[in-house]
């Protein structure tokens, strides 16, 4: 486990709790089959047990991890099911948000996803798995922020919060990691020829593919 900092701040702290905790979950450091409870955390971080707890319980809420009666929080595992359910969500939202874009798409839009694509190589090189998913997940929000829908925004990003857990094991297969960067760099030469038909089907292998790894992650 990473280095924490200590909280210092009163009157914020199940905020900076839920930060610091949701940040080790999504970043895969923590195990999937350990139970962790309140005072664990608490003593981590440096705070009392209340505003740790009532974090907890806010990420159970969200669906990222599940009470354990009288011992404490783990992560919560998906079914293959609804892993489908994710990404076919996902498929129908940046498909058609990339179809409403190919008319108003500028070159500084597609600036910030070549700076994106960019840090996931740097990331790549240097091994640093959650740097490449931040990266990764710049790339695709760049696109749905750029359409300007704020519920799209919501749920786009409350997916991938959910599947960023299982990030970490499906870019542990060989040569993923290149595969990705590949898949997104054919996202992007499409969107630079202006060809939308094209950029809707590479978006769609990737995210096909990108599912693929995630289901067999779990076994």
């Amino acid at each position: 486990m990473k280095k924490i900092k200590k909280i210092k701040h009163p009157g914020t702290l199940q905020a900076l709790a839920y930060d610091q905790i949701k940040d080790l979950l999504i970043s895969g450091q923590l195990e999937f089959d350990a139970i962790y409870s309140a005072n664990k955390f608490a003593e981590i971080l440096g705070v009392s047990r209340t505003p740790v707890r009532e974090a907890l319980l806010q990420l159970s809420a969200e669906g990222l991890l599940i009470p354990i009666q009288g011992r404490g929080f783990k992560i919560k595992e998906f079914s293959e099911k609804q892993i489908r359910d994710f990404f076919e969500t996902r498929k129908m939202i940046e498909a058609f948000v990339i179809e409403r874009l190919m008319g108003v798409i500028t070159e500084k839009d597609l600036g910030r996803l070549e700076d994106s694509l960019k840090q996931m190589v740097k990331r790549a090189k240097v091994g640093d798995i959650y740097g490449f998913l931040e990266a990764d997940k710049a790339f695709h929000m760049n696109l749905i922020h750029r359409y300007d829908n704020r519920l799209l925004v919501t749920i786009t990003e409350n997916i991938r919060n959910l599947i960023s857990i299982f990030g970490q094991k499906a870019l542990s297969s060989y040569g993923r990691t290149q595969e990705v960067i590949y898949e997104h760099q054919s996202i992007l030469d499409a969107l630079n020829g202006r060809d939308g038909k094209k950029a809707v089907e590479a978006m769609i292998y990737h995210l096909n593919t990108t599912e693929r790894y995630l289901i067999e992650s779990r076994e």
